[in-house]
């Protein structure tokens, strides 16, 4: 039995647009651009038509390898490029202010890479500055398209499982290592690294599938090593809460983030949903299927395809192809907002030892009135 193909889920351009006629300019040439945005581009097709960063070396460095015609430490100069219609904005949050109003002279479609800003009020402060100056945004949250979560999302929405009422995520890996960048990031684990799997959960329950679009409370733990390299715990476990206060949600999710296992061969990577009529598990190269009325039975599913580099490829792919149509971009800003939401409340959580609701957390960011309208947001 045959549920989805490879050309489902694999990224791919859309036979009908002219991706030709949209030249990315690349803002940041750091390691992320090199090792996964640009050559997820080359794979798929995709036209890169200058990039710019702060260090010559970098950029120059750059364009050589992936036969980029222009490169510069200006951003005026990249915007000043009439082939420049799609902006991929691969820097650190704290820059991004300053280039946008610099975008802002002349406007151009941003993806975004995640988060935003770890901070849910100055995400807010970069994503009201670029509606507000006609800056279409977009967060590129390339979890989503990586080939093992396109596939298990397109089986949720066609039904296989029924209505879902659980979702769990078990990772285990390994990320002291000393003297990398992460290490001396407050709360790593949960803001950077574990929003990838934490939007995912978010993007699992959107499905139509799901009975609850959007989270509403959650409880999390964190445990720190002694003598551990990073600042911050590189343990988390979360309880997420759906629906009205109670222990009668229609849904919920447990994670559990393990990132400092040290023995190799005990690292892990595991989704389950379960739905009333079956079930779909997995990791990055194989989804099985039970179904309800054949228990005995498991389907099994071999992906094609690794996140990385595919993900960003179908990340970029979809921003472009929403943008020629004149749509939302697939990640708009106000669903990001939600995902913020979700790790500042397991960060406050965690340090307080309560459960933290979303409405509390969106409260505080943006007021009553904006809260109640982030609330609703969300993408399928």
């Amino acid at each position: 039995m045959e549920w989805i193909t490879k050309e489902q889920y694999l990224p791919s351009l859309d036979k009908d647009i002219d991706y030709s006629r949209h030249g990315i300019g690349l803002i940041g040439c750091g390691s992320i651009a090199n090792q996964a945005h640009l050559p997820a581009y080359k794979k798929l097709g995709l036209q890169v038509a200058a990039c710019c960063d702060v260090d010559a070396e970098a950029a120059r460095k750059t364009a050589e390898a992936f036969d980029i015609p222009f490169w510069t430490t200006d951003i005026r100069e990249l915007l000043q490029r009439r082939e420049v219609t799609i902006l991929d904005m691969a820097v650190h949050p704290k820059a991004r202010m300053a280039l946008l109003e610099q975008i802002a002279k002349a406007p151009r479609p941003v993806l975004c890479q995640k988060p935003l800003d770890v901070d849910l009020r100055q995400a807010r402060k970069l994503g009201e500055f670029a509606r507000e100056h006609g800056i279409v945004m977009g967060l590129n949250q390339q979890a989503r398209w990586a080939p093992a979560h396109r596939a298990l999302r397109l089986l949720l929405d066609q039904g296989l499982t029924g209505d879902i009422y659980a979702i769990q995520h078990t990772m285990r890996a390994f990320q002291d290592q000393e003297g990398w960048w992460w290490t001396r990031m407050e709360d790593f684990n949960i803001v950077d690294h574990g929003i990838h799997y934490l939007d995912l959960c978010r993007y699992f329950a959107q499905s139509p599938s799901s009975p609850a679009l959007e989270w509403e409370r959650l409880h999390c733990a964190t445990a720190m090593q002694p003598g551990q390299q990073s600042i911050s715990p590189l343990i988390y476990a979360v309880n997420i809460e759906y629906g009205e206060v109670g222990g009668r949600s229609p849904l919920m999710a447990a994670l559990q983030f393990n990132n400092i296992v040290r023995a190799g061969n005990a690292h892990s990577y595991t989704w389950w949903i379960d739905g009333k009529d079956g079930s779909i598990w997995g990791d990055q190269e194989r989804l099985y299927v039970a179904m309800t009325k054949a228990p005995s039975t498991v389907h099994e599913i071999r992906i094609k395809g690794k996140w990385f580099p595919d993900g960003f490829a179908g990340s970029m792919a979809a921003f472009i192809a929403a943008v020629d149509r004149g749509e939302a971009p697939p990640v708009p800003v106000d669903d990001h907002y939600n995902t913020i939401a979700l790790t500042t409340a397991m960060t406050r959580s965690s340090k307080e030892g309560r459960v933290v609701e979303r409405i509390a957390v969106l409260q505080e960011a943006t007021g009553g009135e904006q809260a109640a309208a982030a609330g609703e947001g969300g993408q399928p």
